[in-house]
């Protein structure tokens, strides 16, 4: 029996119309590519970035006298780190980064920095005459630390005068060779080819009771102060940077003390120094070291010269302060550009550190005059003010470690 005829299914049920929506999908993504290929000033959020002209506008805007003047606020009083003069140093600094619109950041912390107390140094010559030695700088007396070792131990010493070169170990040889014994002796050495706490070390290592260190060849009586300790940063946190609570090692522990010489040390100046080493008596002066020598020495000793050294020191935990600039990065502000120097000196510090310094501060300024027309950095970029850095890069350290 046939079946009734019927009208075959389409096998693609048709659908309504799109071309409405395929045009508008169509006009968004166009729209899209031009604008990621074409920006124009009205649509980019970007940072204006280094050209001819902000390169221009950073190099012709150096000025002599902002910088002489920043260099003669800075220098106006000694400013060694941890006193109410290098407090002010502080914040001068912060204020000229805080005048300038610049994200400004002080960060303060504690650190265990050396002073000197009671130091006396008097020489017994073979006469019978003995000299009390100025140890301050010819009038600045009063005004400036008296010169120096920072974490130098406490100590007083009566001994015979040994003159070891630049109290390298194979000087020691030298005069080991040449039959003089120097155990118990107080060493005067030239500055030079060692750092002074290496010397000190040394010396103690060949049985020398103290370390008087001069400038050989010094044409004025300044005398060069600096650190003896072993290695860099706050001696209480070797190896991390110190936080407001954190872990902090105690004064007596071994991980503390074995980072300080065992003998007592100074600086003095070349005058002194001419005192002691046209006095001294025995064997000549090797031909190897004279040759380098500006100072008259009589001979290298032992004696009969003699000293009495005293030497005092003062431990404190005192407060340091870090400053910071920080201009963001437009791309890339993880990641940091920086350029920095110390701004705590021995004395009035001119030329170490605030020549540097100075000079901070204007590249500060210049960077200032480029943001306000629209520039950023492509990486972040902070501008370091360190603190303490002359008793063993204690701020940069901890800059560097946190």
């Amino acid at each position: 029996m046939a079946q009734p005829h019927s009208t075959p299914k389409p096998i693609f049920t048709a659908l309504p119309s799109s071309s409405p929506i395929l045009a508008f999908i169509t006009f968004l993504c166009v729209s899209g590519l031009y604008i990621v290929y074409h920006p124009t000033s009205n649509t980019s959020t970007t940072p204006n970035r280094n050209t001819p002209t902000t390169t221009t506008l950073f190099l012709t805007s150096s000025n002599n006298y902002t910088i002489s003047s920043y260099l003669r606020d800075l220098t106006l009083h000694p400013h060694l780190a941890g006193t109410k003069a290098s407090l002010e140093t502080v914040k001068y600094v912060e204020n000229h980064f805080k005048g300038l619109n610049l994200e400004t950041h002080n960060v303060e912390f504690e650190a265990l920095l050396s002073y000197p107390g009671e130091i006396s140094l008097d020489v017994y010559l073979s006469d019978g005459v003995v000299r009390k030695l100025e140890l301050s700088e010819l009038g600045y007396s009063g005004r400036v630390v008296v010169p120096y070792h920072a974490y130098s131990p406490s100590g007083s010493v009566f001994g015979k005068v040994v003159f070891v070169n630049y109290g390298r170990e194979e000087d020691y040889r030298v005069l080991e060779a040449l039959g003089v014994n120097v155990s118990g002796c107080v060493a005067i050495v030239r500055k030079g080819e060692v750092f002074r706490g290496g010397v000190v070390v040394r010396g103690s290592e060949n049985g020398i009771v103290a370390v008087l260190i001069y400038g050989d060849g010094d044409r004025f009586n300044g005398v060069e102060r600096g650190t003896v300790m072993k290695g860099l940063g706050d001696p209480l946190t070797p190896g991390w940077g110190g936080v407001e609570g954190g872990e902090k090692l105690g004064w007596e522990e071994n991980e503390v003390k074995k980072r300080f010489p065992k003998i007592p040390s100074m600086p003095i100046s070349a005058e002194n120094a001419e005192i002691i080493l046209g006095s001294l008596e025995g064997v000549e002066v090797p031909y190897e070291w004279r040759v380098t020598l500006h100072s008259k020495v009589g001979g290298v000793g032992a004696g009969p010269t003699l000293v009495n050294f005293t030497y005092q020191e003062q431990k404190k935990v005192v407060k340091i302060h870090n400053v910071f600039a920080v201009i963001r990065g437009w791309e890339e502000l993880d990641r940091y550009v920086l350029l920095g120097n110390h701004r705590d000196a021995w004395t009035y510090g001119a030329v170490d550190p605030n020549s540097g310094t100075a000079a901070l501060l204007d590249i500060a300024r210049r960077y200032a005059l480029l943001t306000r027309s629209g520039w950023a950095p492509r990486r972040t970029i902070v501008l370091c003010s360190w603190d303490a850095e002359e008793f063993g890069m204690v701020g940069n350290s901890r800059c560097s470690l946190y």
